[in-house]
């Protein structure tokens, strides 16, 4: 694969995180206009951020520059082994929160849920943005055997690891739910660690996240926090 190539996927993933972050802001006011549209909205919004991170994965495949592996590093193959599962229509594709809640079927289920953060607690005066996929469904492909959720042991037990799973205690009876976005901040920097020398920016938001995540922290998976909430926050 050419350096362009690897380029374009880069630029499709910036742009993708462009508009999931544009779903995300616009997302409460939405919300309580049509419920139903604003969850098919994000839930779309970071099916192409899952993809396009896929399509960089695919990108460096053959080039010869690159000889780490996504699927042995946990914070690529945990993104990967996501997309995957929703693209392949596994473990309920890990469903989103918002369609969890938004379902007509299941407008009348209760609507208190457990929330799964990784990393530090956000500063008060620090804007933040929360987007959560099922737990029970993520936890649940991870016990599935390889010739269904295509994952080997191996890596089975390193995304478990990465996750802190044993560490985390579901509430009985309480659908529970995980913020994915410090998962997409991990990804994207260990992907920019191997393939950010290659990059050649196309855009303004290819610039930018190229910036940001050759700059950014990685986030703490081990720093958990669990809380009840009620839907809608």
């Amino acid at each position: 694969m050419t350096v362009k190539s690897i380029s374009e996927a880069f630029d499709s993933f910036a742009q993708a995180l462009r508009m999931n972050t544009e779903q995300l802001i616009h997302a409460a006011r939405l919300m309580r206009i049509d419920p139903q549209e604003c969850a098919g909205n994000l839930d779309q919004s970071l099916t192409g951020v899952l993809n396009a991170f896929h399509s960089i994965y695919d990108a460096v495949q053959d080039n010869a520059a690159i000889s780490i592996d996504w699927n042995e590093v946990p914070a690529t193959s945990t993104i990967l082994a996501i997309r995957n599962a929703r693209h392949h229509n596994i473990a309920n594709r890990i469903g989103s929160l918002e369609t969890y809640f938004t379902r007509p079927s299941d407008r009348a289920r209760e609507k208190t849920y457990q929330l799964i953060s990784f990393g530090p607690e956000p500063k008060p005066s620090a804007p933040s943005f929360m987007q959560a996929l099922s737990w029970d469904d993520l936890t649940h492909l991870l016990l599935l055997p390889r010739s269904v959720s295509r994952l080997g042991a191996e890596r089975t037990e390193r995304i478990s690891a990465y996750l802190n799973v044993t560490l985390v205690k579901s509430v009985s009876e309480i659908p529970a739910f995980f913020d994915i976005l410090p998962l997409v901040v991990n990804a994207g920097k260990a992907a920019v660690s191997t393939v950010g020398s290659l990059v050649q920016p196309l855009s303004i938001e290819g610039e930018t996240f190229l910036e940001h995540f050759s700059n950014v922290e990685a986030v703490d998976l081990s720093l958990l926090r669990s809380e009840i909430r009620t839907f809608p926050n």
